[in-house]
């Protein structure tokens, strides 16, 4: 499909591009380096941030760099429109790498766009749970195996990956098969924080609801499992319990409403774009380790529209 060194040079224009879209906080030219969940939920953020703590957003958009880079390429044959990138990022210093991050180990999947490729998920292994990070299969030509999304692994598909990881934010993974993981943990966290700081007054649940981009990319590993990075999406409803209640919007909200974002609301819709990085073993045991969250649109009913 292409080789390492196309892949190479695929990645430094990402990061070039996406430096530029930071420093000029450019949700077009921020196109032109992402896709998909990974682009939808970028330029959301730049529209958050007026309203966003300007030494995090100098933090979270200060220029980068990816090194120790491993390519996973697929072969033609495989059919498929993009590859896999193993990597750690670094700070850019005078226009080349330095200090590394930390210690995590990021996945990015590249997907071939009209005009060239984009990166459309990146999720980490973190912390002690970088030792997690799988070895990815390969053929006798070194070119990555393809894992089908919806083809079972001792009963788990990669295409489950997604509804698995917003049915923590749903119901709070009641009867979730996923392993116990500090991200399944924080997913479920949601459900059951909900309703704090609400005081009674509002009612509050999440509703799982079609994906932004429907993304499923799913890497066999050696070990006879999978590695699955995907996109998924929730909706987080608010609702005032009585006409003496009613509920404000957090700053970081405010600039995704259109009209009245001071008003009072009698209801509030929140629409959250993820993508999350899981194993499934070959046992068919599904994990997630990584799952990024970002509000990309708020819907409002400010009391007087009532």
């Amino acid at each position: 499909m292409l080789t390492k060194g196309d892949a190479n040079k695929a990645v430094d224009a990402y990061q070039r591009v996406n430096n530029q879209a930071n420093a000029k906080r450019s949700a077009s030219l921020m196109a032109r380096a992402e896709g998909g969940a990974a682009l939808a939920m970028d330029q959301a953020y730049f529209t958050q941030i007026p309203a966003l703590d300007k030494k995090d957003v100098a933090y979270n958009l200060a220029p980068f760099a990816y090194v120790k880079r491993t390519f996973y390429i697929p072969p033609a044959s495989a059919g498929t429109n993009w590859f896999l990138v193993r990597a750690q990022g670094a700070q850019l210093t005078h226009g080349k790498p330095g200090k590394l991050w930390s210690k995590d180990i990021r996945f990015l999947v590249f997907k071939r766009s009209g005009d060239g490729w984009r990166m459309v998920v990146a999720r980490d292994f973190e912390g002690r749970e970088s030792a997690k990070a799988p070895h990815i299969a390969l053929d006798e030509a070194g070119l990555m195996k393809v894992a089908a999304r919806g083809t079972r692994i001792a009963g788990t598909a990669p295409a489950q990956l997604p509804g698995l990881v917003t049915d923590l934010w749903v119901t709070g993974g009641r009867d979730t098969p996923l392993a116990d993981t500090s991200a399944r943990r924080n997913g479920s966290s949601w459900y059951t924080e909900r309703a704090d700081n609400l005081d009674g007054h509002a009612w509050v649940d999440y509703k799982k609801t079609a994906s932004h981009a429907g993304d499923v990319f799913a890497a066999k590993t050696t070990d006879g499992g999978a590695l699955v990075l995907s996109d998924s999406a929730v909706e987080e409803t608010f609702l005032a319990k009585d006409l003496n209640s009613y509920i404000n919007l957090g700053d970081s909200d405010k600039p995704l409403v259109e009209r009245n974002p001071d008003a009072r609301m009698d209801k509030v819709v929140r629409h959250c774009v993820q993508t999350e990085l899981g194993i499934i073993s070959a046992h068919g045991k599904p994990a997630v380790y990584s799952v990024g969250t970002q509000v990309t649109k708020v819907d409002v009913v400010p009391r007087s529209d009532v």
